[in-house]
């Protein structure tokens, strides 16, 4: 079977994992979306960085499907965002599953698997607008503005044991 991994990164987190999802797979088809070519894969795996509380809208058009090219595929998907758990803030419901459920939402049907992933943000690394707005959410929010690490190793070992457990690789 062979696998393509396309993903979304803003600032490092996402290519890191994609890149680790790839290695432990063994597929050197690893795509950002903003260089992708050609989709050709049995398997799938689409991820996203969150920013701005949403998927990157590349991502969801490319669920979207409208040209079929996932139709006879299957397809994972991940996150990786700050907030894994789910929050309503006043009127906004924010985190990872509310963000997994705009992707399979996108998709249009149930994934093969999905998977919410810690980030990182090093607030030296944002730039112009992204800092702005980012500074303007933690305040909004009451949180302290400052470098964020809720990445984990092991997480991606138990992405990939999910996708065993549901095809043969």
């Amino acid at each position: 079977m062979s696998i393509q991994i396309i993903y979304y990164s803003r600032y490092g987190s996402t290519g890191e994992i994609a890149q680790t999802i790839g290695k432990k797979l063994r597929t050197n088809a690893i795509s950002d979306i903003r260089n992708l070519k050609e989709i050709n894969g049995d398997l799938i795996i689409i991820g996203s960085a969150i920013f701005t509380e949403v998927p990157d809208e590349e991502i969801l058009n490319l669920l979207k499907d409208e040209g079929g090219k996932l139709k006879d595929k299957q397809v994972a998907i991940f996150v990786v965002c700050l907030r894994k758990e789910y929050l309503k803030a006043g009127d906004k419901e924010v985190g990872g599953p509310v963000y997994i459920d705009k992707m399979e939402k996108a998709l249009g049907r149930p994934p093969l698997t999905s998977k919410i992933f810690g980030g990182r943000m090093i607030v030296a690394e944002l730039e112009g607008e992204d800092l702005k707005r980012t500074e303007e959410f933690s305040k909004k929010q009451g949180m302290p503005f400052k470098d964020v690490n809720v990445m984990a190793k092991g997480e991606v070992d138990e992405f990939i044991q999910d996708i065993k457990a549901k095809i043969d690789l």
